[in-house]
């Protein structure tokens, strides 16, 4: 993590969560069953919190 404060980490944390969310969708179907609903919510409910 960059050393430039609050507002680098919570763009990090944006970055890994998008990833997450990218990784997850392109995965083979069934595969993760459910898992894609799941991390796709939590990005979300996060992004709402921050306020972005």
């Amino acid at each position: 993590m960059p050393d430039a404060g609050l507002f680098a980490v919570g763009d990090q944390v944006a970055v890994a969560g998008n990833d997450l969310a990218e990784i997850l969708r392109t995965a083979p179907a069934g595969s993760r069953e459910g898992e894609l609903d799941e991390a796709v919510r939590l990005v979300r409910e996060a992004a709402e919190r921050s306020g972005l």
